[in-house]
């Protein structure tokens, strides 16, 4: 049996539904993000909690209870090291 929660848009395979236009996804797990960084997804998930006494930068997109990156936002981070 399907998992009726892994739909994809209309007229799209599922790989094409997790990229944007240029090929890239713009939204990425803890560990993808982990890595993207080069830190530890332990790292991440210290300083995303809602009370943490140190917050990491970027903040994190929540759907449901999963964390999700912007590829964007980490980029800004980046750049203004």
């Amino acid at each position: 049996m399907e998992n009726p929660h892994n739909v994809t848009r209309p007229g799209c395979t599922k790989a094409e539904d997790d990229k944007s236009p240029t090929g890239k996804r713009r939204l990425l797990p803890i560990e993808e993000a982990a890595a993207y960084l080069g830190l530890s997804p332990r790292t991440l998930y210290n300083g995303c909690g809602r009370r943490s006494k140190t917050p990491f930068p970027v903040r994190p997109k929540r759907i449901g209870r999963k964390l999700l990156w912007d590829v964007r936002d980490l980029d800004a981070y980046i750049d203004s090291l």
